[in-house]
């Protein structure tokens, strides 16, 4: 019988990463590319209105004539139809890469292609990431009515100290609900690496596979954290020290009007004079994204492979 290993499984990321040094980077490029090509097109095609926006932006405040009202109604209905594709195209860059993780830890010689992959599974996880935030989003918002209901109650059960009691009890509600979330989000933590074994859509068969094992899952969490914490902190500083590096370079975009004139340009022009910040940017944001997406979700698919070798826990 196998033996789950909450360290083997935290770290399996790493794993990844000093195994496959170059597919990781492939899939932060991929990431790059994918994400930046509907940036792209959007200031193709909008920015015309874009500088209209900067115009009332400048006026801060005063009138604006008909027709600049209109095209900024024009350009929020685009907006909110492009963060719309954009959210459904982002949820499928992300389901490619995270099955690509998937395929390089329970699949490991299958590494053409840097492990990515356009099929079954990679449709099948997408709509599994589109259910989970659509049921995230509604389980939020009841569980956020129902709390504001019993802090109102117990806000007028408390009389003439009902400020006190409201705070006291908003941070128990709101703790208790924290814990209630996490609770779930491991009892389903396994639905992606079982939809992409199974190449069909799988959510709350998670709940019996993780049955007597969250505990375990917990401590994968935990240290999953403190590990990306760590990686987080590292970027910034490199953020940081590459803002300082470039500072000298870029300091023309912080003269009045640099924006909205940088905005009238061809993009490829924006390009071209963005071209350092872009490049040092892009090349960071390559490696930080790469890195979060394999130490993030290879300890779901480790844990699942150790998961299903081992014996049926007792209820």
């Amino acid at each position: 019988m196998a033996r789950f290993s909450v360290a083997d499984a935290a770290t399996a990321g790493f794993g990844v990463i000093g195994r496959k040094p170059l597919a990781v980077l492939g899939w932060g490029l991929a990431m790059l590319v994918a994400t930046a090509a509907p940036l792209y097109l959007l200031l193709l095609f909008m920015r015309p209105d874009f500088a209209v926006l900067m115009q009332i932006a400048a006026q801060q405040g005063g009138e604006s004539d008909p027709e600049t009202l209109g095209r900024f109604m024009r350009l929020q209905s685009g907006m909110m139809l492009f963060q719309l594709v954009s959210w459904i195209w982002s949820t499928a860059v992300n389901a490619v890469i995270c099955c690509a993780v998937f395929r390089a830890v329970l699949e490991p010689k299958d590494s053409r292609f840097g492990y990515l992959r356009l099929g079954a599974r990679e449709g099948w996880t997408t709509l599994l990431f589109l259910v989970e935030y659509v049921l995230a989003y509604i389980a939020i918002f009841v569980v956020a009515l129902l709390a504001m209901v019993v802090v109102a109650i117990v806000g007028v059960g408390a009389g003439g100290n009902s400020a006190g009691a409201m705070v006291g009890t908003g941070l128990v509600v709101g703790l208790l609900v924290l814990v209630l979330f996490f609770w779930l989000a491991l009892k389903l933590s396994m639905a992606a690496p079982m939809t992409f074994v199974d190449r069909q859509f799988r959510l709350f068969e998670s709940w019996s596979f993780t049955k007597g094992h969250v505990g375990k899952l917990l401590g994968v969490s935990l240290l999953l954290l403190v590990f990306l914490i760590g990686i987080e902190v590292l970027f910034c500083g490199l953020v940081i020290g590459g803002v300082f590096a470039l500072g000298g370079q870029m300091n023309w975009l912080f003269e009045t009007g640099a924006v909205e004139a940088l905005l009238r340009e061809q993009p490829m022009e924006i390009v071209r004079r963005l071209g350092p910040v872009i490049a040092a940017g892009g090349a960071l944001w390559v490696v930080f994204s790469s890195v979060v997406m394999a130490v993030f979700c290879a300890p779901w698919a480790a844990s699942y492979r150790a998961l299903r070798d081992v014996a049926p826990a007792e209820a």
